[in-house]
This record gives C-alpha cells, structure tokens and sequence, in this order.
C-alpha cells in the first residue's frame, strides 16, 4: 500500500509516523511546501521573545532523521498543486526549480493546515507587515527585531529559510544571534488581534524591549473566553505598559516616516510602528480539497466522518482545515489547536491501515500565558451556550492557587457551566497565576468523562501548602455548583445587573473599609458580624440582594437569612470580583494615569524616604481581598503623616482597590508597579494640597487630587434666558479648557432642554396647565430683569446677533458636541408633567444621588 500524506507538521506527520507503526511495509510519502517539518509552531513567539534561545530546539525532526527512523520519505519544499481522484494521483511542484510531476496514492491524508487571516486592506503588502505560522515568518520576525537583516542563525547549515527571501540560517554551525540582550532593531510594534498568538507575540516583544500596542475588534482580549474573566488580563497587559486598542480593526496601511508603516484604524486612530503583527485568526486551507470536489462542512471546513474519511473514501483529512463535531456543542466546527490534531492524524492512520478507530469530538481546551498570569477554558462557554439555545447554569469562585499562608499564591478566577437539571459540566474557564493549567485540565478530563459538578465535590487531589489546599479550588467550584442545584443556594449573576436588584434590598455585606472603596448604587452596608442583629427588623417578604467581595461571606449571609424565614434571598455569584471584572468597573482608575513602571524601573527610581525616615516594607503577599488592604489600613495607622510604606500584594484587583482606598483615606500613591501576579505599592501617609512628582519624576496622585478630577458641575435652577446663557457659556468655556463638564437642570431651569414641538400625548388636565404657562424650550425664555412684557429679551436676542454671540439653542448645541453631560431632574419632570419625549436628543434623566456623584468628582460646582 502506498500512502501519500499532503502536509508535514502536526496532523500530517502523526499520520505518516502512525501509520509506519501499524505497517512496515507501507510506502509513504509527505509533501511539505515549506522548507521545515515537524517544528514546533507553537514555539515560534518564545524563540522571538528569546526564551527558547536556540532555533534548532523547535526542529523536532527533519527529512533525514524521519527516514532514518521510520524509513518516511519525506520531501520537503513540494506543493500538492491538484488531486485526480479517478487515477488516484496527485500532481506535485517542486517550489524551488518549479518542476512538477505526479505521485500515485492508494491512500490520500490531507493536512494542510490554515493559513493565516490577511485581510485586503490597502498596504497590506508592506515588508513591515508580517505573519507568524512558519520558520520562515518567526527569522523574518526575528531579524527585524534584533536589527540584523540577513542575520545567521543556528540550524541547518547553509538552508534557505521559506517566507523570508534571502535570508540565511545558519551559516556557521551553533552561531547564534544574541536575542535577549540586542536593542539594534525595532523599537515599536503593533499587533493586529487579541487571540492566543497575539498575545504570545505581544509579550515576546515586550520581553525585547519592543514598545507594544495590540488592536481587538472584539470588545475583549481572548474572544474565545467569556469577558469576565478576560478583564483582569487586560488591567495586567495594561500594568506592563501594552496598549490596547479594543472594539475597533485595522482599516488600512501606508508608509510612514523612514522605514515605519502608518496603521490607519477604524475608529480614526493613527499609529506609527515599525512593525505589524497580524494575529487576527486563521482559514482552513481547503483551496486543494475543493479544487479536488470533496465536501465542505457549513463552516467552511474540509467535510470529515468519525473515522476522518473525506467524501472520497480514498481520502482523509485531519488539523485545522477540517471540521469536527464538538462535545458539548451541536453541529461541527473549526477548532484549530495542536492537540486535536494529533489525535485526529493518528485517528486518520489507524483507519488507513485497516482498523476501525473513531474520533469522537473536541471540546476545546487551550490556554496562554501572559507575563506571568494564565488563562484558558475547555468546553462550551456561556457566549457559544447562549447562541447554541442550550440551557445552562453558571458559577464563579475565587480560591487561591495554593494554601494562602504558603508563599508565592495569588487568588484565581474559576467558571463552571453546567447543566441546570443533571449537572453534567458543559464548560470551564480558569484565569490567575499558580495552578491555572492544573485546575483546567481537571476540569477538562471531568468534561470528557461527562461528569457532573457532584463529582468534582468528591474528586481526591494532591495537597500539600506549596501546590494547593485541602479543599481544593476544583473542590470548591463543585461545592457551590452542588449547593446551588440542591437548593441550599440562590445566586444572582453579574450579567442580571440591574435587572435582578430591582424592587430589592441591596445588602453589602463586606467590611465598612470596603463598602466605602466601592459598592453597589443603592446598596446598605450590614457587615456579616452585624447582620444576625439588624435584621430582626426586617420585612422577610422583601426581596434581598446579597454581596460581598468573592462570594464566601455573602454565602454564610445568605444561609443565616435563608433560615429565619427571608423569602427571596439571592447572593451575588463570585463576589464583586466577578461583578467589576464583567462590567468592567474601574472605580479607581482616575483619569490621569498612576505612574505604573517595570519593577526593574521601580527598584532604580525609588530612593531612599527623606521625610521622616521612617519607611516600612510590608509583605501583604498571600492575602485575599479585603487582607491587603485591611493590613494597610492597620499599619498606617500607626505611622506619621509623611511616612512610607512599601507594600508586596500578590491580589491582582489591588491596582482598582489602592488608589480608591488612597484617596478615601487621604494618602498617596507613589508607584504602583507590577510584582508576580500583584503589585509593590509605595504609599506615603497624608493628604498633601496637591499631586507630588513620585519615583523618577512620575507624577503621583494624592487622596485629595485622585478623587477630584478636572471636572465642573453645574445645576441649573433658573429657568430665566440670562442665567442660563451664563451657565452655558462658562459650561462651554469650561469643556474648551479641557475640563469634563456635566450640567443637572431642576425646576424652572428644565424648561431650557424643552422641545419647541414636543410629540403628541395624552397629558393630564394639570399637565396641560403646566405646559401653557411655561416656556417651551431654549427659544422661549425670558430675561430674569428689563424683560419689558418680552421686549427687553427680542433686544438682548438683537445685540446677540449683532455682535455674533451665539444663541441659547447654539449653545447648547456645542455643549452637547463637545460631550457637556445634560441630566434632567427626574422629580422636576415629574412635578411639571415633563416627559422624556418632552426633552431634547441626548438629556439624560437622574436624581439628586446622581448630581451629588458628579459634585464629589469635581474640584468646581455652581448653582444657576
């Protein structure tokens, strides 16, 4: 039997050396059309980033070791042009001399692959502008990087490199080019998708010193996860000083200044780079198979059977150019990973040599390391779950990856979908620092197993301080889930926001330190050690709405009420960890960015205190939220104000959490600077008038200058032309200076934001009242003096025009385009029967609470 395989990397080469260990006798052939086989291309970013530092570490074979060991003949630099199944030949071209001929079969594997996603935008053909799926395209990568065009690098002697014209690898046996320590080449790089290649990339050329902007047309990094738990890996790239650009594209290329590319995006932004990464997905390559009249699948896949048969039974198909049905999800898809490609060739094999072998199904399972925090999942997630109409319910926890009083652990995000009536686990998601690939592939083999979120309870896993706990984290996601499905627990999701707090008691029960960080709008801080107590006056009959900072100590809330006889009692599921990360709620962020540097940065800038001299190094590694800050708060108490703490915190949600704990409290932030999987934070106690220049001249925040921002707020009582002129001139004037401005019209002042032509309703008798005597829009008001029965304010109209002032209506228009927040006084509308068809395009409608919001972020407020 002659056996012709069409690709030779991943699914292509388990195939042939599969089959060459069923039969002996066979004689097989593979056709690569690069110049490398069997590399490892999941390796490519680390050898650019110089963690693998020697390039000939990711050939795993070559054509010569392949046939010495299994008698393959493998023939590189040779494309499959077409297929003739009736002669069952396939016509090969040599890429180098051109020259072609054909090559019978009586068994035919594709494994092309995918190509890289190249879209057709204007300059996309720029020498700047690169892919990585190849050897050829990581020299290519790398050569820009380390500024050594035609560099030699080790590996085979005097071989041509494919996708890099030119270039040459290896010229002298182990040379090899310096790829840690060389600043030569490009020092700007902006890389096109957030997938898992994307990021791999964009660390590898941070680690290079490369200056690194990422673009995402997604409104999250990692799309394939769900977005809560991507949101904490964005705050983290963002730490280290990599830019993203998200909800937007790439909308086109041209040639910037000297050597530099111009990346146009669709949102209007313009970005000079030296290079472009696109990372922005993958096609399977099927050009051979359609040309050939096999199959497709609806995704566009090569069409394959559970044996990985093709439509001519003489044909297999394996990797990322076929589809595959999935194991929790109806239907095939596309799902291009390493591991499901091997299984599938080495399916693919046993079927070719006679035996009866199926591939079941892929569910998935893939993750990525970003500096040093992890993230990945396996299965359906709730996005595919919800567009697939399959029912589902979900938790989250927040354990450690080890025991907390071992060092070196920081807290992880854990996600488990089930099924509501059985509890078979449809999917999991794990994002942290240590432990995250242990916990997922647990997870991914109960996935497998179809076992349910009961069984997790019971699973025995190692234990012991440095590598986790008693009850371990997939223990825990398994006791919630279990908890849940037995009724002796409700949740509310973060995804129900604000919908299942509505009508609702919201009890927070964390801390008062923590309450006065961040809370719920609306919600009423009962500390647990309090609660047994203050609700005895409660009406059981009233929904309640339970929080806290993970989940744990809303939990023992829940269970104490659920018990004395509360009827409609729901926590919140994963705390308000989940809930900031799906919402992605900031509240610390101020405008004005903390001054977050490299620890390398940090350890040089930072000089000694000169205050007082006295200067604290506090180890808070270990600490869930609230430990950290409640240790801070307990330690800074018994310093002057003045002094300095340096605190080690390994809680990821530390860089929200300081600055709002700062500024409450009145101390500064000096640097806050990534450490492990947390921050090093230096505090200096005391509310200094303004901001202080912090380490190396970077500019540091106080309490007091945090919290207020360059920001006016404005209400408008009056509803007289004059007065509000003014208020919208010094508005206008306000935003012109670079100032946010937001403007809160009650009683009279409302009617300036009235239609002239408000749509037809139905309008009480003293809603009618009102409407007649009151002016009806910004056109309409009268002068507060000289009104003279209307006369003074056609004069005051009349000298406007003349001397070019803009009208009221004008005014407000240029508000409104220079982002000037109008909010309309909800009782007001109420009292004057305004509705908000009544009001203006773009008036927003709140309260007192919402002005007051507004007021506490300003550094100016006025009363018109």
């Amino acid at each position: 039997m002659k056996i012709v395989v069409v690709g030779g990397v991943a699914a292509g080469m388990s195939i042939a050396a599969r089959a060459r260990r069923l039969d002996e006798f066979a004689e097989i052939v593979v056709f690569e059309r690069g110049h490398h086989v069997s590399f490892a291309n999941c390796g490519l970013p680390y050898h650019i980033g110089g963690v693998i530092t020697e390039r000939s570490r990711l050939m795993l074979q070559t054509p010569q070791s392949l046939s010495e060991s299994l008698d393959l003949d493998v023939r590189i630099g040779v494309e499959v042009i077409s297929i003739d199944r009736e002669a069952k030949t396939v016509r090969a071209r040599d890429v180098d001399s051109g020259k072609e001929y054909d090559e019978p079969y009586d068994a035919l594997a594709l494994a092309p692959g995918a190509n890289p996603v190249r879209p057709n935008l204007p300059g996309i053909d720029l020498p700047q502008i690169q892919v990585l799926r190849r050897i050829g395209d990581m020299d290519a990568i790398k050569a820009m990087v380390d500024g050594a065009a035609g560099a030699m690098v080790d590996g085979a002697a005097g071989a041509m490199v494919d996708g890099a014209a030119g270039a040459m690898v290896d010229g002298a046996a182990g040379a090899n080019v310096d790829s840690k320590d060389r600043a030569g080449g490009i020092k700007h790089a902006v890389v096109i998708g957030a997938g898992y290649i994307g990021l791999e990339m964009a660390e590898n050329l941070h680690e290079r010193g490369v200056a690194v902007e990422i673009v995402e047309m997604a409104d999250q990094i990692v799309p394939p996860l769900d977005r809560e738990m991507t949101t904490p890996m964005e705050n983290y790239l963002r730490a280290h000083g990599i830019a993203l650009h998200l909800k937007t594209a790439a909308a086109a290329f041209a040639r910037g200044r000297g050597d530099q590319v111009k990346v146009e995006l669709k949102n209007n932004t313009f970005i000079d780079t030296d290079l472009v990464i696109l990372a922005a997905g993958v096609r399977p390559s099927t050009e051979l198979a359609v040309a050939a009249g096999l199959e497709l699948g609806p995704r566009g896949g090569i069409l394959v059977d559970k044996h990985m048969r093709t439509s001519d039974p003489a044909i297999f198909a394996a990797g990322d150019a076929v589809e595959v049905e999935h194991t929790v999800l109806p239907g095939t898809w596309l799902i291009p990973l390493a591991g499901p490609a091997n299984r599938q060739g080495r399916v693919a094999a046993e079927n070719i040599c006679g035996r009866d072998t199926v591939y079941d199904s892929t569910q998935g399972t893939s993750v990525v390391k970003v500096f040093e925090m992890v993230a990945g999942g396996t299965g359906a997630t709730e996005k595919q779950l919800i567009a697939a109409g399959l029912p589902f319910s979900a938790v989250s926890t927040h354990p450690n990856g080890h025991a907390g009083y071992y060092p070196g652990t920081a807290m992880m995000t854990v996600k488990v979908l089930y099924a509501p009536d059985t509890g078979r686990i449809l999917g999991a998601q794990v994002a942290g620092f240590d432990g995250v690939d242990k916990r997922l592939d647990v997870l991914a083999t109960a996935l497998r197993a179809g076992m349910t979120v009961y069984d997790l309870e019971t699973l025995e896993l190692s234990y012991a301080p440095p590598f986790g706990a008693a009850k371990d984290p997939v223990n825990m996601v398994g006791f919630v889930a279990s908890n849940v499905l037995r009724g002796d627990l409700a949740l509310w999701r973060a995804s129900d926001y604000p919908e299942a707090t509505e009508g609702a008691r919201i009890i927070d029960v964390r801390g008062p330190d923590e309450f006065d960080v961040w809370h719920l709008p609306g919600a009423e801080n009962v500390p647990l050690k309090d609660l047994r107590a203050a609700q005895e006056s409660w009406d059981r009959a009233t929904p309640i709405r339970l929080y806290c900072s993970v989940g744990f100590r809303s939990y023992l809330a829940y269970r104490s009420l659920a018990q004395r006889g509360f009827l409609d009692v729901k926590t919140l599921s994963g705390g308000m960890r989940t809930f900031r990360a799906f919402h992605d709620v900031a509240p610390s962020e101020i405008d004005a960015p903390l001054p977050v540097t490299s620890y390398a940065e940090h350890v040089r800038a930072v000089p000694e205190p000169v205050s007082t001299g006295v200067f604290i190094d506090l180890d808070c590694t270990g600490l869930a939220c609230p430990g950290p800050i409640m240790k801070l708060q307990e330690r800074i108490g018994t310093l002057a104000p003045g002094d300095e703490i340096l605190a080690h915190v390994s809680d990821a949600g530390f860089r929200l959490d300081a600055p709002a704990w700062a500024a409450k409290n009145g101390h500064e932030i000096l640097a806050l600077t990534p450490e492990g999987p947390g921050y090093a934070a230096r505090i200096r106690k005391g509310r200094p008038a303004g901001a202080a220049t912090g380490p190396g001249g970077a500019v540091a925040f106080s309490g007091a200058a945090a919290r207020l921002k360059d920001k006016k707020s404005f209400v408008v009582f009056s509803g007289e032309l004059d007065k509000v002129l003014a208020a919208f001139i010094l508005a206008n004037g306000a935003v012109a200076m670079g100032d946010e401005v937001s403007m809160f019209f009650t009683f009279w002042g409302l009617n300036s934001l009235r239609r002239d032509n408000p749509p037809a309703r139905e309008r009480s008798k003293l809603d009618r009242m009102f409407g007649a005597v009151l002016p009806s829009g910004a056109g309409n008001l009268k002068l507060s003096t000289l009104n003279m029965l209307g006369g003074g304010t056609l004069l005051m109209k009349k000298v406007m025009k003349d001397n070019k002032v803009p009208t009221l209506p004008e005014l407000i228009a240029s508000a409104q385009a220079a982002g000037v927040r109008l909010v309309g006084c909800t009782m007001t509308m109420d009292l004057l029967g305004i509705a908000p068809e009544d009001l203006i395009d773009g008036v927003e409608l709140g309260g007192v609470a919402t002005f007051l919001g507004e007021a506490n972020e300003s550094n100016g407020a006025f009363f018109i």
